[in-house]
């Protein structure tokens, strides 16, 4: 069983307009089927589809959540945190605590930076 939830089914129809030739009519229907989805975007736009492009599943939004409740501070400064150079944005909410911008590794290692928000206490924060 899927604990995530189904994600829906899309479809892209474009036809041309009408009144406009040159320009497309294109929607994207979400639809079990492409016959469903030519049905319903004929009953949208009074149109005949002329191409169907699909089925796809678009990918679900995701925002961090630690990223909601961030209020910034007009302070920023140059700090090393876990052998890494970053510019520590500093946060009214939650207090004494900074977003990270990493620049690069101090130790020189090829190693990706950090995927994601980092929100860390100042604390754990070493200044030049």
């Amino acid at each position: 069983m899927n604990k995530r939830g189904h994600r829906p089914v899309c479809y892209v129809c474009v036809a041309a307009d009408p009144a406009n030739p040159d320009d497309p009519v294109v929607r994207k229907i979400t639809a079990t089927s492409q016959n469903e989805a030519a049905t319903l975007f004929f009953e949208n736009t009074g149109i005949k589809v002329k191409t169907i492009c699909g089925p796809f599943r678009p990918k679900r939004e995701q925002i961090p959540e630690n990223t909601r409740q961030l209020k910034f501070a007009n302070e920023q400064k140059r700090a090393f945190y876990n052998e890494w150079e970053v510019n520590a944005c500093y946060l009214k909410e939650p207090e004494n605590h900074a977003y990270l911008l990493f620049l690069k590794r101090i130790d020189g290692k090829q190693q990706a930076q950090p995927k994601g928000p980092i929100v860390v206490p100042v604390s754990d924060l070493r200044f030049p």
